[in-house]
């Protein structure tokens, strides 16, 4: 493996695809993946968090009807680790992919911004 290179992979996920990231954490245990990133997940299954060996970054908003802030964290804790939740006030669904106004786009450059830290600080070598 060249210097600089981690030798695990993080996993991405939007909205259904959010959701998937948990489901791929707790089967992999460790092995593959060093991190995963949840924007907005939705059909998050609570009780595969305790199965999950990564830490996880989860971006929402808090005017999602699809993704819960109050179950985000709960999810958050039971994984523990160095998770982190990180909301976007008065942020609905989608918002970092299809930014309405000038004010979400400059959250979702944020969001992007705070991934891509998220990122190197969890599989930088």
């Amino acid at each position: 493996m060249a210097a600089g290179i981690s030798k695990k992979l993080g996993i991405i996920g939007f909205c259904f695809g959010g959701g998937q990231v948990l489901k791929v954490l707790a089967e992999d245990r460790g092995s593959c993946f060093g991190t995963g990133i949840s924007f907005y997940g939705t059909r998050m299954d609570p009780f595969s968090a305790s199965s999950i060996k990564a830490p996880v970054l989860f971006i929402l908003g808090d005017s999602d009807p699809l993704c819960a802030v109050s179950e985000i964290e709960n999810i958050q804790k039971k994984i523990g680790m160095e998770s982190k939740v990180v909301i976007f006030p008065g942020r609905a669904h989608g918002f970092a992919h299809r930014p309405g106004s000038p004010e979400e786009d400059v959250d979702a450059e944020q969001a992007y911004v705070i991934m891509r830290d998220w990122l190197y600080d969890h599989l930088a070598v």
